[in-house]
């Protein structure tokens, strides 16, 4: 026994012994110029089997140019060594040989001359900050989509909705060949450019704009995708067809035109349809001429607010009828000095339904409405950016815009007492109709001095909204205070004028090779117009009294000047910016009506800082701070009285302060090459002093809402979140991403002069399980149960607690690589509540079939079923400051419906 176990004891030291020769067998060397022998840092090593070219390990060299890898027992590998403007260097590993104390010597291209450096397909480089794919080493399906590579790419995901994240960050713009492909719209290039015409994809983080102009790094990175593509792609037609006809009169269509002739890109789209598919989103909006949130800075900075496309046939009321289309043209000439983006859009959108509304809390309300909306819009967009010389460049870009706008809305409201009996009623029929017109011009000029990091920037804009119409209001009101009918007969005609002029300059100068400093002041001019007049009916049937109570004519008046320092700091490893701005605000209000004036100033500061720490190239640590004074708006301090909704009534306040707010951010991202996992956890508070809040007051059945500031009290929101994504099994292809979110705000206002309270807690958890390989069985499966906490201080029996589960998601089976069936589904569930006692529950199912035709399979016949089960009703719940809203409106339900699509490409040869 003792022999046996001897015998045993020993094997197993001698297997140990063994694994731990392998694990120390190691590939080792040192990289460095061929032609001087400087030592080459961060030149990446990639250690890639031969066979199929899938990467195993990399690496990068040290200061001393030395670098080391695991070495693998078996199998035959390429060690692939690379260097910024240096020709690629790679050597054959065969199993059981000694590679330590390599020798690799790059040759810069400059050197290279005629010599052929590399043969054969490598998959990824990584050169400094840019991974890049080589596109013909994965494998994709016919007629494929770019959408579709990234799918296969290591470390990039693509969910159901086209959006990307690559590295474990979110894309946030995904270029053509370095340019902006109309736009900065993500689903645009990878849902219409094929795969097969893509030579490389690179994955980077771009900087901001102003920071390319200048040469001054301010911190600000966009996780950015930039498609490559084949010479011989870049000169074609390319583009899709789809219609689609279904039962009640559905029906859809889109065509999609895309010509490509070197730097000119021309592009012609037609969206149309009632089953609500019309939509392009906020990219889509601004490279086709839409609203796209949009903003620029006075330093040549933009930011993005939300803002939907009005013509997606999304969130309205009933069954939309739209028609969205839109062409665009975009070249470069004279060696790129000149750039130009023309694009034109004309939208229209019609819609006719009945929505309900029920509110609870401190307020009872329940209201009924059928809304009848027309729509219609152009506009003309004009980006032209010129490049005097290498110093100098301009850009000016502008916009025009003209809307009609239709409403007529038949109401009726109830305000109910705590026993829920109505006290006063409302029926009203009110018609709007304006036309609603605007322009703006924004020019960008920046000069780069000979000194790297030394610019000037002038920024100046100029423009103008105006919305110009009128209607009709016809109410009865019945008051059960004063058992008393009130009739409200009135012709209205509105006219409100916005101008805006601002001009500003920002000089940057290097201190040093890791400090920059940034000086600018600028100036702003708003005059701001509104002009209401409500006429009631006289003795003769005319309309020619003058309502003073429900007319105004106002004016709001605003001069700012703003003086700017900031701080740059820039390293391999830390990024940080430190601003402060100080604003010099004038605001004058002047009731022509009353001739009341009243002046006020407020001098503002409003400090920032951002920053990242990278560990690695792969663990970043993120921060910022952002110090900002809230001024009051004219809605918010105009006294105009609105009867369309007598129950509820809307006041200004004239005495409204600045609120300012504390805002910190935080947050750790890692992600690994290899195996594509990636984890992020991060948090925000807000601290909003004396802000600015919405007071309600309930008099006679009827509520008076007025803005007005809460003195020395704070609200606080703060949140946090963590996220995991990583591969459950290589092999099948699944993949899966838990994620955990926290939300807890504390906020304040007053009902009839008492002060509330609220605190509102979410916990929400997601899981999300996908399998992508457009083989067999697919699906991507999304799973959110939460649970909803709020309190209130004057409310303390009544809240809104309850358990949420929503779930969607999409699954399909390939019987063939040309025919699949498929299910798209979202499942929504809201427990009852004491401010609402009955649940809420759905089960929306979308089924399909999908067929491919001709050789290139670019023909498709779809058929599939919405809303199979006829469950889909508009549904909404909310609660705020103690007041709880139901909503349910009518919308889509069940159809079927039969899509032909057609994908065309035509390259021609040049």
């Amino acid at each position: 026994m003792f022999t046996f176990m001897k015998r045993h004891l020993v094997f197993l030291l001698l297997s140990v012994l063994s694994c731990s020769l392998h694990a120390q067998s190691k590939l080792s060397g040192k990289v460095t110029d061929v032609m001087d022998n400087q030592k080459l840092t961060n030149a990446s090593l990639m250690l890639i089997t031969a066979k199929d070219s899938i990467l195993v390990d990399f690496t990068y060299s040290d200061e001393s140019g030395s670098f080391s890898l695991a070495q693998p027992d078996t199998g035959t590998y390429l060690l692939i060594a690379s260097y910024p403007k240096y020709g690629d260097f790679y050597t054959e590993i065969l199993p059981k040989a000694s590679y330590q104390n390599l020798a690799i010597g790059l040759t810069s291209t400059a050197q290279l001359l005629e010599e052929v450096v590399v043969t054969g397909r490598i998959p990824i480089k990584i050169n400094g900050d840019t991974t890049e794919y080589d596109a013909g080493s994965f494998t994709v399906e016919k007629n494929a989509k770019v959408e579709d590579l990234l799918k296969v790419l290591p470390g990039i995901t693509v969910d159901a909705a086209g959006n990307i994240t690559a590295q474990g960050k979110t894309v946030k713009r995904v270029l053509v060949d370095g340019e902006e492909f109309f736009g900065d719209d993500p689903t645009l290039v990878t849902r219409n450019l094929r795969s097969d015409m893509v030579d490389k994809v690179q994955v980077y983080e771009k900087k901001s704009e102003q920071a390319e102009r200048t040469g001054v790094d301010d911190g600000q990175r966009e996780q950015t995708i930039n498609v490559k593509l084949k010479e011989d792609a870049k000169n074609g037609l390319f583009g899709k067809a789809l219609l689609g006809g279904g039962t009640d009169e559905f029906y859809m269509g889109q065509l999609m035109i895309n010509k490509f002739k070197g730097s000119q890109k021309i592009s012609a789209y037609s969206l149309f349809g009632n089953n609500a598919t019309t939509s392009l989103g906020r990219e889509d909006a601004e490279k086709f001429g839409g609203d796209s949130g949009v903003s620029y800075g006075d330093d040549g900075s933009t930011w993005f607010t939300n803002v939907q496309d009005p013509f997606s046939g999304q969130g309205v009321v009933g069954i939309p009828n739209a028609i969205n289309t839109g062409v665009t043209y975009s070249d470069r000439f004279k060696e790129d000095k000149h750039k130009v983006n023309l694009n034109y859009k004309y939208g229209r959108i019609s819609s006719n339904g009945n929505e309900e509304t029920i509110m609870s809390g401190i307020i009872n309300n329940n209201m009924s409405k059928n809304v009848n909306t027309e729509n219609d819009q152009h506009r003309v967009n004009l980006k032209y950016d010129l490049n005097l010389d290498s110093l100098n460049s301009l850009t000016i870009a502008g916009n025009a815009t003209k809307k009609n706008l239709w409403t007529v809305n038949d109401l009726r409201s109830q305000q109910l007492d705590p026993n829920m009996q109505p006290i006063i009623t409302n029926n009203s029929q009110e018609m709007t109709e304006a036309d609603v017109s605007s322009f703006r011009v924004n020019a960008l000029y920046t000069h780069k001095f000979m000194k790297k990091g030394r610019s000037f920037t002038f920024n100046g804009q100029v423009s103008r909204d105006e919305n110009n119409g009128g209607g009709t209001l016809y109410s009865r009101v019945e008051n059960g205070f004063t058992n008393t009918d009130s009739i409200t007969d009135q012709v209205k005609n509105r006219l409100q004028t916005s101008e805006n002029q601002r001009a500003s300059i920002t000089y940057t100068e290097p201190l040093s090779k890791v400090f920059n400093l940034s000086v600018g002041g600028g100036i702003e001019r708003n005059k701001n117009a509104s002009l209401v007049e409500s006429f009631n009916k006289s003795a003769n049937g005319e309309y020619t009294d003058l309502d003073e109570r429900f007319s105004n004519n106002y004016n709001f008046d605003r001069l700012s000047s703003n003086y700017k320092v900031a701080l740059n700091y820039t390293t391999d490893k830390f990024r940080a910016n430190f601003s402060n701005s100080l604003n010099n605000d004038k605001l004058n209000q002047f009731n022509v009506r009353t001739q009341d004036e009243l002046s006020r100033t407020f001098f503002t500061y409003n400090p920032s800082l951002n920053g990242s720490y990278s560990f690695t190239k792969s663990k970043v640590l993120w921060f910022n701070y952002n110090g900002r004074n809230q001024l009051p708006s004219l809605s918010q301090i105009q006294p105009i009285l609105d009867n369309s909704d007598p129950l509820n009534q809307y006041v200004g306040n004239e005495e409204l302060k600045p609120s300012f707010s504390n805002s910190f951010n935080a947050g750790y991202n890692t992600f690994k090459l290899l195996t594509g996992s990636y984890f992020y956890v991060g948090g925000n508070v807000v601290f909003q002093k004396d802000p600015i809040s919405q007071n309600i007051d309930t008099l006679r059945g009827v509520n008076f809402y007025e803005w007005n500031n809460i003195d020395g009290k704070t609200n606080i929101n703060a949140s946090g979140w963590a996220g995991h994504y990583f591969k459950l099994d290589k092999d099948l292809g699944l993949g899966n991403s838990p994620q955990l979110s926290l939300n807890w705000n504390q906020n304040y206002n007053f009902f009839n002069g008492a002060l509330n309270q609220v605190n509102t807690t979410n916990f929400n958890f997601t899981y999300n399980i996908i399998r992508d390989t457009k083989t067999g069985l697919n699906f991507n499966v999304n799973l959110s149960p939460q649970y909803r906490l709020m309190k209130s201080s004057l409310q303390t029996d009544i809240n809104s607690n309850g358990f949420v589960f929503g779930s969607d998601g999409s699954v399909e089976y390939f019987f063939t690589k040309t025919l699949k069936v498929y299910a798209n589904y979202n499942y929504t569930y809201e427990a009852p509540t004491e401010a609402f006692n009955q649940k809420f529950e759905q089960f929306l199912i979308h089924p399909g079939v999908s067929k491919k035709f001709l050789k290139n399979e670019s023909l498709v016949v779809d058929f599939m079923i919405n809303d199979v089960l006829n469950q889909n009703r508009g549904f909404s719940r909310s609660a705020v400051n103690s007041v709880f809203t139901q909503r349910r409106f009518d919308t889509i339900r069940r159809y079927y419906m039969l899509k032909v699509s057609w994908d065309f490409a035509k390259m021609f040869v040049n």
